[in-house]
């Protein structure tokens, strides 16, 4: 009698036998980790894409000093010229 005063008030809650719950519970832990695995990779995959523009961008105000430089010794107007075109940028 008491089972089936349990499996009525389940109907009528419409709750799910406690096997189908745990098993729920469980594929949702999968799914949780499957996610928390996702993300760790995403986040690695942006900390080197993040490096490797640091990099490019390293490199490139490098060149621009470089080639600031070797103006400034020829034509101070390329100067303006350049620096205009790298606020630009």
């Amino acid at each position: 009698q008491y089972q089936e005063e349990i499996q009525e008030l389940n109907e009528v809650a419409r709750h799910r036998p406690r096997s189908t719950l745990v098993m729920g519970i469980q594929q949702e832990n999968r799914q949780i980790r499957e996610l928390q695995q996702e993300n760790k990779e995403l986040r690695t995959s942006l900390e080197e894409h993040q490096s490797a523009l640091e990099l490019i961008m390293s490199k490139y105000r490098e060149q621009m000093f470089r080639l600031l430089m070797a103006s400034k010794k020829d034509d101070p107007s390329i100067i303006m010229t350049l620096k205009e075109q790298h606020s630009k940028v």
